[in-house]
């Protein structure tokens, strides 16, 4: 564990037994010279905790500070290192971990800090990044620098913005279907009978998804369809006539005898009435995500939202995957 004294030399730790700044940094550096020699991936997580009025450093803030770093502890590897970024924020060092087993250990993380931040007074909220080697950079400076730059971002998305990590998932479709957007990353807009768009616009939004995943088989991703009728969906046929994909694919909907056995997709046949007039589709990357949100109103019309924020993305697949118990993987 990180608090190991025999397995390294300068482990100066803050209360909690959380590692200084200057240890976390000679140790970045060591994890990027042996990810290079070796050709391996890791990644680091950058924590900040929002209503600290404080520096993590403070003696005011140290028993605040043991309870959220015991959290942490708790929820990594043995292997995973923990400790100061700066005054206010804490890093963790992830080895042989890629983009999504970092999005993986912000959701347990963040999982494990519920309960220690649930009766803070004024409540604080914990909002995570990441970067990962050697896409986002090259050493522990470089990775450490994206990992703040997608704090800002994150901060700024749809997801922080709306508080939608304070609801369930129908609730924040249903927010998000009833309510007129209009931006860059977020919009709303229908479709159906009467409207510019028809209803054959999901099936093309669909189809253009697929195609993505297809043309770069090796590409990690994971992508969710779901909809009235999953044997009416055209992008069945693409998936079952090519190779072997890296993206995951997820089907949900009513059960449907024919979808037993899908090439490239995994059904997920679940009883619930809302299925039956809310349709979504999100598919997340590590470069990029979508999200399509269509509810079916009188006279063959919708009403939908789309959004390019992938924060809302993960979001959204988190909610969806706990709501209905099913197994938290990317």
């Amino acid at each position: 564990m990180a608090t190991d004294s025999k397995s390294h030399g300068h482990k100066k730790t803050v209360p909690g037994r959380l590692y200084d700044t200057f240890f976390v940094s000679e140790y970045g550096k060591i994890e990027s010279m042996r990810a290079a020699r070796y050709s391996t991936q890791f990644s680091i997580l950058l924590m900040n905790i929002d209503g600290m009025d404080s520096p993590l450093r403070d003696d005011e803030a140290a028993g605040f500070v043991k309870k959220i770093s015991n959290s942490i502890l708790d929820a990594i590897r043995p292997c995973d290192v923990a400790g100061m970024a700066d005054d206010r924020q804490v890093a963790i060092i992830l080895p042989e971990t890629d983009y999504f087993g970092a999005l993986i250990a912000i959701r347990k993380i963040t999982k494990a800090l519920s309960s220690t931040l649930t009766y803070e007074n004024p409540p604080k909220k914990v909002v995570m990044s990441q970067a990962t080697f050697p896409k986002d950079g090259k050493g522990y400076g470089a990775l450490i620098s994206t990992a703040s730059k997608r704090m800002i971002d994150k901060k700024d998305s749809f997801w922080e913005k709306e508080e939608f990590r304070n609801k369930l998932f129908w609730e924040i479709l249903g927010d998000m279907s009833s309510t007129t957007y209009k931006g860059f990353e977020n919009s709303s807009f229908d479709l159906g009978g009467g409207q510019t768009l028809s209803e054959s616009f999901i099936d093309q939004i669909n189809e253009l998804i697929v195609r993505e995943i297809t043309q770069a088989p090796h590409k990690r991703g994971i992508a969710f369809f779901a909809s009235k009728k999953l044997s009416a969906l055209p992008a069945l046929n693409t998936l079952g006539h090519i190779g072997t994909l890296s993206t995951k694919v997820f089907l949900i909907g009513q059960s449907e005898d024919s979808l037993r056995d899908i090439k490239n997709a995994t059904p997920l046949f679940l009883d619930d009435p809302r299925l039956r007039e809310t349709f979504f589709t999100f598919y997340l990357t590590e470069d990029s995500g979508y999200s399509l949100i269509c509810r079916e109103n009188w006279g063959a019309t919708f009403s939908c939202f789309h959004s390019a924020d992938p924060y809302l993305v993960d979001g959204l697949i988190n909610k969806f995957q706990l709501e209905y118990s099913l197994q938290e993987q990317l």
